[in-house]
């Protein structure tokens, strides 16, 4: 999570969530914070006027964000402009993390936490989305949005499809006036063929039951997206 005194920015996984990060820390209105249990250098922008704060994991929801920010500062929803949650098609949030648990150093800096995660990811698609669960065990994408079952007002989800164009619009409001206006998108792979034959009617099946929330709120649809 990031937060400045008018917006917060929630980090859903497998989302380009680091890209994001990157331009708020670089751009945002000061005073910043980034609040994860992570090493504040897993970002490449300069942290020298940044607040660092522990306490939270780097992919909180929205709930649990504005918990540790009202203990903070005494802030609730209501202070806020602006929440902004990047939102990604099932389809690629599914295939984007499978390939992402088959790189080398993925895997080894997972191999001692997430070992029947990695095995999963070693073997079939099919058996990846029955048994893998979520990037955030037991968190689908609406945790990170969702307050009492609700998408609160001030709340906007920027779709990954068209990342680099509006999520800086998303933010603009918030942005300094010497702003880097390059969206830094970062570990963009391209699925495009692979995807398309990996979606067979059963793993789409699959996908729609894990994912329902996501499809039959209207949110995405069940084919498969023009942009990946």
């Amino acid at each position: 999570m990031i937060f400045n005194d008018e917006m917060i920015f929630i980090h859903n996984g497998k989302t380009g969530g680091t890209s994001c990060s990157n331009y708020l820390l670089k751009n945002l209105k000061r005073p910043v914070y980034n609040c994860n249990n992570d090493n504040p250098k897993a970002y490449k922008a300069e942290l020298g006027d940044i607040i660092h704060q522990k306490g939270i994991a780097r992919h909180c929801t929205l709930s649990e964000a504005l918990t540790f920010i009202n203990q903070l500062n005494g802030k609730q929803l209501k202070d806020f402009k602006k929440v902004v949650v990047v939102i990604r098609h099932p389809y690629t949030l599914e295939f984007s993390f499978y390939n992402h648990l088959k790189k080398k150093d993925i895997i080894k800096r997972r191999q001692e936490k997430s070992g029947k995660l990695l095995q999963l990811a070693s073997g079939n698609f099919n058996d990846f989305i029955e048994k893998a669960g979520f990037h955030r065990p037991n968190h689908p994408q609406e945790a990170y949005f969702l307050v009492d079952n609700k998408i609160p007002a001030n709340v906007e989800l920027v779709r990954f499809e068209q990342l680099s164009t509006d999520f800086p619009k998303a933010v603009a409001e918030f942005i300094s006036n010497d702003a880097s206006p390059e969206f830094p998108h970062a570990n963009r792979t391209d699925y495009n063929l692979s995807l398309n034959a990996a979606l067979t009617e059963e793993i789409r099946e699959l996908i729609y039951q894990k994912h329902k929330f996501m499809f039959d709120s209207g949110l995405y649809a069940r084919s498969l997206p023009a942009s990946l």
